[in-house]
């Protein structure tokens, strides 16, 4: 059975106060922050296009919601397939904001890698870039792997905007959901086989953080993320940008906004580079 989430912004007099941190997940809560203060802003680009950070943050509580009525129950193991880009942001916030464990499954991996990962820590669902969807397909006929969903369109594959639509009976989401056993997982080959790690909630709220202290980032910050540095800091560092309503670029060859350069950067530890652009 799924997780029963419930409440959620669209229900009246349902809405959680205006909170200056996570709740449950990174993104736990940040819906609600940014509904609440329409001038904060912020946004994310990838080479397909721009989003803003209400919609991405409302599209993780819809995801989070659809994933919970297909299943997912709490400390569940989903892989993320895709380069770094705004669907490995969106698939791993969703996952974790209904309370499971996301596993990056390197795209640089080699299959065997892969597969021994997903095998190891028993995922069932795997959610993929369009462009490596057959890779995905690949991996589910290797693995425990049953569904594989989409960013996009590809035959065998069930497309993301499914997560999307409307509960038949009503219920939200609720960012307190997440605050069971969720996480992020890392895994590396040994000698004798696959390792895998952690990082827990906490972990991630800690160098949330810990990012926020050092880097004092304001909404004016164009924040660039790619294969450079570590997942657990990639994924706090993009969150604690939407959390200020900073700009993040996320992926290669992504570039800014016209006109503006890169404030930050995780090369491959976050580093402020330029001073925020109302500040230059």
């Amino acid at each position: 059975m799924g997780v029963g989430l419930s409440s959620g912004i669209g229900r009246p007099g349902r809405h959680l106060p205006r909170r200056d941190d996570p709740i449950g997940s990174l993104t736990g809560g940040l819906c609600e922050r940014l509904r609440l203060r329409p001038g904060l802003g912020g946004s994310i680009r990838g080479r397909s296009g721009r989003t803003d950070g209400l919609a991405f943050a409302a599209t993780v509580e819809r995801a989070a919601a659809g994933l919970s009525r297909r299943g997912l129950c709490l400390g569940d193991v989903v892989g993320v397939l895709a380069p770094v880009s705004p669907d490995r942001f969106l698939a791993s916030y969703t996952v974790m904001a209904v309370g499971g464990r996301a596993l990056t499954v390197r795209p640089e991996s080699d299959p065997d890698a892969q597969c021994a990962a997903l095998a190891e820590t028993d995922a069932r669902l795997l959610l993929v870039s369009e462009d490596l969807a057959p890779r995905g397909l690949e991996l589910a006929e290797r693995s425990r792997v049953r569904q594989i969903i989409t960013f996009g369109s590809a035959p065998g594959t069930t497309p993301f905007d499914e997560l999307l639509l409307p509960s038949p009976d009503g219920n939200g989401y609720s960012p307190a959901r997440g605050l069971f056993d969720n996480g992020l997982l890392g895994y590396e080959s040994t000698g004798d086989g696959i390792l895998t790690t952690l990082h827990t909630h906490h972990d991630l709220l800690a160098r949330f953080a810990e990012l926020r202290q050092a880097l004092d980032l304001t909404p004016d910050d164009i924040v660039a993320v790619d294969r450079r540095g570590e997942e657990p800091t990639r994924l706090a560092l993009v969150a604690l940008a939407l959390w200020t309503g900073a700009c993040v670029v996320a992926g290669e060859g992504c570039p800014p906004p016209e006109g503006r350069g890169v404030t930050v950067e995780c090369a491959p530890d976050p580093v402020r580079v330029a001073p925020p652009h109302g500040n230059g």
